[in-house]
């Protein structure tokens, strides 16, 4: 047995000390080669448990902001289906100001332009029920001012809470200049309505159209009524026409006969005759005495005498007085023998 520190026991510690250091250099290069295998380093290897970590809670975030674009969207379509189905017009996001002018300035050139159906549908709705189009191009084509008018300017002011603007109106003639009173903007479902010329669409028709004629000698109410008439494709003012009775009757159509032309005798009294001589031409043109009935029975001298008893004269036929009643038949046969009626 070798004594305590011999050589020989000193040298196996050694060996010991050197296997250690060995097989922790094999370990390193087994850590170096698994890294390399791996393709990354401790700290990218880190990175990617967090991105693990993490991703699933981004997933969550992205669908549920889809979810509430998804939701939002189907309640827009949804509300826009409401709206389609009760008659309403979708309100479109605007520049109030800009598209106000650029309706003030659209009504006045079309004004301009004598474009007055285009004119009417920029018109409020309210206003609209008082009038159709055919009467507001009538009245407008047929008064002596508004169809004069050449020239229009238009300017908005500042709109209201309420989406009203006030609209200032000028109209000019080459001799007149007047700002149309009362004039304005309202935004309804999303467009600009003019309220303006309530003058027009508060009297009646015809007044508005041709009462600016009630002084005129070269163009009578008379004669706007005839033109009104064929307008607005209505016989009933050809009643009001005077002279142009039968051929306004004519212009549209309408029966214009002998009782027609009698009747015209009333409302347009030719020069130099009375009202019977003008009904007795009338019979005499047509050869028929039933012209005469058109005067008023209680007129009984003018009817079987000026008339009638006049017409057996011209046809020299005291036969035509036997239609005559016979408390009349005297005064037929004086109107027949040229006596005095």
């Amino acid at each position: 047995m070798l004594p305590h520190g011999s050589p020989r026991r000193g040298m196996k510690i050694f060996k010991k000390k050197g296997n250690m250091k060995q097989i922790l250099a094999v370990l390193i290069v087994l850590a170096i080669v698994s890294i390399i295998l791996l393709g990354c380093t401790p700290d990218e290897t880190v990175i990617e448990e967090e991105m693990i970590e993490t991703q699933p809670q981004e997933e969550a975030e992205v669908t549920e902001q889809v979810s509430e674009e998804t939701v939002e969207d189907e309640q827009a379509e949804e509300q826009e289906q409401i709206n389609e189905s009760e008659g309403k017009t979708p309100v479109i996001t605007i520049d109030l100001a800009e598209d106000a002018d650029k309706t003030a300035k659209l009504f006045a050139d079309k004004w301009e332009e004598k474009q007055y159906s285009i004119m009417y549908t920029m018109f409020t709705p309210a206003l609209k029920e008082k009038k159709t189009a055919d009467e507001f191009v009538a009245i407008m084509e047929l008064d002596p001012f508004y169809k004069k008018i050449n020239s229009v300017e238009a300017d908005v002011g500042t709109i209201d809470a309420n989406e009203v603007a006030k609209l200032s109106l000028t109209a000019m003639t080459n001799v007149q200049t007047i700002d149309i009173p009362s004039a304005r903007l309202s935004l309804i479902d999303g467009q600009w309505r003019v309220s303006a010329l309530v003058d027009v669409f508060d009297l009646e028709t015809y007044d508005a159209a041709c009462s600016g004629y009630r002084h005129s000698s070269s163009y009578t109410m008379e004669d706007c009524a005839y033109d009104f008439a064929k307008k607005m494709k209505n016989a009933s003012f050809c009643d009001i026409s005077e002279c142009h009775y039968v051929q306004c009757l004519k212009d549209l159509g309408k029966t214009a006969g002998m009782m027609q032309e009698a009747q015209q005798c009333y409302y347009c009294q030719p020069p130099m005759k009375t009202i019977h001589d003008c009904i007795l031409d009338i019979a005499i043109k047509h050869d028929k005495p039933g012209a005469c009935d058109i005067i008023d029975e209680e007129k009984y001298s003018d009817k079987y005498c000026k008339c009638l008893g006049r017409f057996a004269n011209h046809k020299q036929d005291i036969k035509y007085c036997d239609s005559a009643p016979d408390h009349h038949k005297d005064i037929c046969l004086t109107g027949y023998e040229g006596g005095l009626c």
